[in-house]
């Protein structure tokens, strides 16, 4: 049988997804945690303020998405258990949500490093 195919390997691919978003999880934490250091130290900033706002909601959308995603996983992983066969809806939906992961993936790495470009600067 086909790797791509097989129950295994979408378990496996489901179970390192979960893991990477619990990463990226712990992640926004410390982001947050960035965030809060730079507030103290320019609280009198209206401008720094205001970015600090804008990254907040970032990062809330963030957590917003990952628990979509999680959710998704899970309801396939569901799915797979009571599935006997790979169906090519289930098939393609798998590949869609590895595109939905790949794409969160590349998007929270470009916020993270702007995120600390600028904690760094105001820091």
């Amino acid at each position: 049988m086909d790797e791509l195919n097989s129950f295994t390997f979408h378990h496996r691919e489901h179970l390192d997804w979960l893991n990477e978003l619990n990463f990226y999880q712990d992640q926004i934490k410390i982001l947050q945690n960035d965030l809060l250091a730079v507030l103290h130290k320019k609280a009198d900033s209206l401008s720094i303020i205001e970015h600090l706002e804008e990254y907040r909601m970032i990062l809330l959308k963030k957590l917003e998405i990952i628990d979509i995603l999680r959710h998704q996983i899970i309801l396939q992983e569901k799915i797979l258990s009571t599935d006997l066969k790979l169906s090519s809806d289930l098939l393609w939906d798998h590949r869609e949500l590895r595109m939905k992961v790949q794409e969160f993936e590349k998007e929270f790495d470009t916020m993270k490093q702007n995120l600390r470009r600028f904690a760094a600067y105001n820091d």
